[in-house]
């Protein structure tokens, strides 16, 4: 049955062989992205480490604020996609041990996905909470919790890639050795 269901994927991939690079272009180019953005946010976010004005600082964590949350509901969005096309396809392509092991490999990256919003979620609720005047250890605390959760958010890329490019990779191989 393994056997079936890994051959079967192979043959639809084969019989419409366009249509998986499309899905791997918009992972990596969603990805970069995502990654760009998270790099603007904790460079703005380590800058604030360095002000005297925690007036400024306090617009500076509603901005950031608006930008984190802009970023999470794309990283929504894009989870949702691979939930739906990417990780099935993935899965049903390779044995049913292989799709087992990746099916559990999946489950940590969602743990770590939840981990992360949730870090975000403690900031957003922060700054939300703010009460002016804020002091620098306020501001402090909550650039820590942001930079951290960008972290988290990177981490969760990496982990995400190291899983999936080298299955994408196999793919595409065979793919590419079909068409020969």
């Amino acid at each position: 049955m393994d056997i079936r269901l890994g051959a079967q994927a192979k043959s639809e991939l084969a019989a419409h062989p366009a249509h998986f690079p499309a899905i791997v272009q918009r992972l990596k180019e969603e990805h970069e992205q995502m990654r760009d953005q998270l790099a603007e946010i904790r460079t703005m976010a380590v800058s604030l480490y360095s002000l005297t004005d925690c007036s400024i600082g306090m617009c500076k964590l509603i901005e950031l604020q608006d930008r984190i949350l802009s970023l999470v509901e794309e990283l929504e969005q894009h989870s949702e996609w691979e939930e739906k096309e990417l990780f099935p396809l993935l899965q049903s392509y390779f044995s049913r041990a292989k799709a087992f092991s990746i099916a559990r490999s999946i489950i940590v990256l969602e743990q770590d996905h939840d981990l992360a919003k949730q870090v975000v979620k403690a900031y957003v609720d922060g700054v939300n909470a703010m009460r002016v005047p804020i002091d620098m250890e306020f501001l402090h605390y909550m650039t820590a919790e942001l930079v951290r959760a960008c972290l988290l958010l990177l981490k969760h890329f990496t982990l995400e890639e190291e899983l999936v490019y080298p299955l994408i990779n196999q793919i595409l191989s065979e793919l590419e050795s079909a068409s020969i």
